[in-house]
C-alpha cells in the first residue's frame, strides 16, 4: 500500500496539482484561461463517458442496471448521513449542513477521472462501465439535500419558492450528468468499432490532458485554501473523514453487487469524492442562506486532496483485502 501511495503522490497529475496550489499561494500570475480549462473537463467528462458507453455496448445494458440502482441508493444514503452527522455533532445551521451533505454526496468528476488513470497504471483491470454511475449518484444525492433542506423548519420558508422541477433541471442537466450520459449514449449506440476514428483524442490523449486540467485544479484549490481557517474545527475534522469512510462504504457495496477490486475503486472514488462542479449551482438555488464558500472551500480543500494522493490507494488497498472475504 504505502508504494501505491508513494507512487501516486509522486505521478505528474499530482504534482501538476501541487504546483497549482503553491502557485496561488506564492500569489504568481500563472493562470489557465477559463475557456481553457473549460474546455479540458469537457474533452475528460467526454472520454469518460464514451468509453463507459462503448464498454457497456460490449457487455450488454443488463449488466449496469444493479450498480446504477446500489449508486442510487448510495447516494441518497450518503448525503443523509452528512447532514446528520452535521447537525447532531457540530453548531452549523440545517441550511449550511443540508448545503454541505450535497457537495459531500455529489460526485467529483476529476477525482473519478484520477481514480481511473490510478489503475491504467497499475494495469489494474476494472468494469469500464462504472464511470458512467456518476449521474446516478450525484443526482440522487442533490436531490436528497435539497429535500433536506426543505423539510428543515429554519430554511423552509425561504427555499418554498424553488421548484423541484427546477432544480430536477438543473441537477441532471449541469455540465457533468449532460456530458457524461449523452458521451455514454453515444459511445454504447456506435460500439467500439463506431468510435475508432475519434477514440485516440479521447484515449491516448486523456493522461495528458487530465494531467493539465490538474494544474487548474490546483490553482482553483490553492485560493480557497485560506476560507478553510474560518471553518469551525469539529466541522474540519468531520470533513477530512467524511470521504475515506464513503468510500470505504462505497468499496463494500461495490464488491457485495459483483465488481472486481478495480471497479470497486472507481466506484469508491464516486462515493468518496466531494463535487466543486454540479454542486454550488444546485445547493446555492435550493438553500441561498448557506455559505457557499464553505462547502466550496471543503470540497477543494479537504476532500479533494485527501482522495486524488491518498484516498484512491487505500481504496484500492480495501478493495483488495475485503474482496477476499466478500
Amino acid at each position: 500500500m504505502l508504494q501505491d501511495i508513494i507512487g501516486q503522490m509522486i505521478s505528474p497529475p499530482i504534482l501538476f496539482f501541487a504546483l497549482g496550489v503553491m502557485a496561488a499561494l506564492l500569489k504568481s500570475d500563472l493562470k489557465i484561461p477559463e475557456a481553457a480549462g473549460s474546455l479540458l473537463s469537457v474533452i475528460i467528462l467526454a472520454s469518460i463517458g464514451l468509453r463507459a458507453g462503448v464498454a457497456v455496448n460490449q457487455v450488454g445494458i443488463s449488466n449496469v442496471v444493479l450498480p446504477a440502482i446500489a449508486a442510487t441508493i448510495l447516494g441518497v444514503l450518503i448525503a443523509l448521513l452528512v447532514f446528520t452527522i452535521l447537525q447532531k455533532l457540530t453548531k452549523l445551521d440545517s441550511a449550511n449542513s443540508a448545503s454541505i451533505a450535497g457537495h459531500y454526496g455529489a460526485v467529483s468528476s476529476v477525482t473519478l477521472a484520477v481514480s481511473i488513470l490510478f489503475l491504467d497504471n497499475l494495469k489494474v483491470h476494472y468494469e469500464p462501465f462504472v464511470p458512467a454511475l456518476y449521474p446516478f449518484m450525484d443526482t440522487a444525492a442533490l436531490l436528497t439535500a435539497v429535500v433536506l433542506s426543505r423539510v428543515s423548519s429554519k430554511v423552509k420558508k425561504s427555499t418554498e419558492q424553488v421548484s423541484y422541477k427546477h432544480l430536477i433541471k438543473e441537477t441532471v442537466v449541469s455540465k457533468g450528468p449532460i456530458l457524461l450520459l449523452g458521451c455514454f449514449l453515444i459511445g454504447y449506440v456506435n460500439g467500439d468499432v463506431g468510435t475508432t476514428r475519434v477514440m485516440p483524442l479521447f484515449d491516448v490523449l486523456f493522461a495528458g490532458l487530465l494531467t493539465i486540467f490538474m494544474l487548474d485544479v490546483g490553482i482553483i484549490a490553492g485560493s480557497r485554501l485560506s476560507q478553510l481557517l474560518t471553518v469551525d474545527k469539529k466541522v474540519f475534522i468531520i470533513g477530512l473523514l467524511l470521504p475515506p469512510i464513503h468510500g470505504i462504504i462505497g468499496v463494500a457495496v461495490a464488491l457485495l453487487i459483483g465488481l472486481s477490486p478495480g471497479g470497486a475503486t472507481i466506484f469508491a472514488a464516486i462515493a468518496g469524492g466531494a463535487s466543486y462542479i454540479s454542486a454550488p449551482a444546485v445547493m446555492r438555488a435550493a438553500v441561498p442562506e448557506a455559505n457557499p464558500s464553505l462547502s466550496l472551500a471543503m470540497a477543494l480543500g479537504l476532500a479533494f486532496p485527501f482522495n486524488v494522493t491518498l484516498g484512491i490507494p487505500l481504496y484500492y488497498q480495501t478493495a483488495l483485502i475485503f474482496s477476499r472475504f466478500i
